[in-house]
This record gives structure tokens, C-alpha cells and sequence, in this order.
């Protein structure tokens, strides 16, 4: 029931039509006995500094940021904490009495995902990832600071992995390299542990679509990870599964990225299970 003392929080994005966000983290209000609702909201670009500023005028709890406001939110807050210093990218705000906190737990999320689900460790591995937007960049540091021995960015604009690489460097001392033609995609691919889509390639409604990457290449062993979560199961992951690879879906780094927000915003941690059960419902449906 909507009460008069009730806390909102929401999504910002453009789109977020198809996010799972609102039932999971409704779920997890619900669960944890707060009384608070999550909405999306459809935040175009040239919008987002009037849609940070209503996160203080209506007294929001806090906000969730997806396409397109990872990194562009940043200078619109009045401080960032956490791995969101180090990534440049924020996709979670925390409202303390107006003042803004931007956080990261996207990194973290896919790292849960990873040693949780696929029991996948990093540490002396080698990875190519694809993307350089603000997921990628969450990814790309947390798993260099989790001992990543090298990483691959493929990215079909170069400033932007440059930039990616560059801070890497500056921040990290980590050496990342950029991959700009086939033959050295195909090398990498060829000695990849880890190979992550960090794109929206391939997310519903255009599910038929794939990112361009020679899975052939790709040696036993090799897991394949796409962060996109709905569909559960991509065409790029079906390909890799039907190619021997193992593979991991969105899902998992949804939910611990989204349990994370939770705790910054109400200082609880929800349980996994309630949350995992409602999205699998809606995704039955």
C-alpha cells in the first residue's frame, strides 16, 4: 500500500523498458519490511540533469543509472565514493539529506556472478572484453584490481577504449591493450580465459543480433559471459554453448549489482532467492 511516509527510489534510462529492476528491487523493499516503491523513469540524455535535480526536490531515497547516464551522471554529483572513483562510471545514487553520492556495483555485481555462478577466479587470467561504455569500464577495473593478467578491449569506437586504456593505466599501472584489427581479435580470442560482452548487442527487443567477435577462435575451456539478461539465454550465448564454451548470462550480475544498491540506499542486504524467484516469474511469463 502507498502511505504517505513511503520512500521512492527509480531507474534512469533510456530505454528502460524492458529493465527487471523495479520487480526485483520492489521485492527486496517488500522482503526487508521498508517501506519504500522503485519506479522507472525514461531519461533521455539532454534530461538527465533535470531528472538528478528531482532526486533532491522530491526527497528520492536514491536512483539506479543504465544506458546512457553511467558517465555522464558523474558531474552532476556532489561527490563519488567507492569503485566508481576509479572507473569514472556510477550506477547507483544515494540521496543523504540532498547531497548525492554517486557508487559503482556493477563491477562487483559481475564478480559475485562470476565466482558465484560459474565458480570462474581471474586472478592470472586473461580476458577480452567488449565495450567501453560504463558497464565495461565497472568490469574492466574491479577485475584488474582482482589480479586479471591481461586484458583485451574491443570496442567499434577506438577514442573510447583508448580512454578506457588510458585510465586503466593512470589509475591501475594496468596495461591493457587495444584490439583495432581481425588478426589481432583472432589472437586474442585465441588466448582468452574470459570473454565478456559489456555491449547492449543483442538485448531484447533486438535479440536476433550478435556481437562480432570469432567465437571459433576461442580455446576449450574459454567462458563466454554476456551482461545482457533479457534474453536469459542470448543468440551469442547459444552459439558459444553449441560451440562447447562455457557461459554465463546477465542475470546474476543484475541481481548482486542491484543487491548492493539496496544495502547503500537502506543499509540492509536483501536475500538472493526472493529476488532471483521474481524475476524468473516475470521471465516465464
Amino acid at each position: 500500500m502507498i502511505q504517505e511516509t513511503i520512500k521512492l527510489y527509480g531507474l534512469f534510462g533510456d530505454p528502460v523498458g524492458h529493465s527487471l529492476s523495479p520487480f526485483f528491487q520492489n521485492e527486496a523493499f517488500k522482503t526487508l519490511g521498508i517501506n519504500a516503491v522503485y519506479f522507472p523513469f525514461t531519461v533521455k540524455a539532454e534530461d538527465l540533469a533535470g531528472a538528478v535535480a528531482a532526486i533532491r526536490h522530491l526527497n528520492m531515497g536514491g536512483v539506479n543509472l543504465t544506458i546512457p547516464h553511467k558517465e555522464a551522471v558523474i558531474p552532476l554529483l556532489d561527490k563519488v565514493e567507492g569503485d566508481a572513483v576509479l572507473s569514472g562510471s556510477v550506477n547507483t545514487i544515494v540521496n543523504r539529506n540532498g547531497e548525492l553520492t554517486g557508487y559503482s556495483t556493477d563491477g562487483e555485481g559481475f564478480l559475485l556472478s562470476l565466482q558465484q555462478e560459474a565458480g570462474f577466479d581471474p586472478r592470472g587470467k586473461t580476458c577480452v572484453l567488449l565495450g567501453a561504455g560504463g558497464a565495461a569500464r565497472a568490469v574492466a577495473f574491479r577485475l584488474a584490481r582482482e589480479g586479471l593478467a591481461a586484458l583485451y578491449l574491443v570496442n567499434r569506437g577506438a577514442e573510447r577504449a583508448a580512454a578506457l586504456r588510458e585510465d586503466l593505466r593512470k589509475r591501475l599501472d594496468f596495461p591493457a591493450e587495444y584490439v583495432a584489427s581481425r588478426p589481432e581479435l583472432e589472437k586474442a580470442a585465441a588466448a582468452a580465459d574470459l570473454v565478456i560482452n559489456a555491449t547492449p548487442v543483442g538485448m531484447y527487443p533486438e535479440s536476433h543480433r550478435m556481437p562480432a567477435f570469432p567465437l571459433e577462435y576461442c580455446r576449450s575451456g574459454c567462458l563466454v559471459c554476456d551482461l545482457v539478461y533479457r534474453p536469459l539465454a542470448t543468440m551469442w550465448l547459444k552459439k558459444a554453448g553449441e560451440m562447447g564454451l562455457s557461459v554465463l548470462g546477465g542475470l546474476g550480475m543484475l541481481i548482486y549489482q542491484g543487491m548492493l544498491s539496496c544495502q547503500l540506499w537502506t543499509g540492509r542486504m536483501p536475500e538472493e532467492e526472493p529476488l532471483r524467484a521474481v524475476v524468473m516469474k516475470i521471465l516465464d511469463r
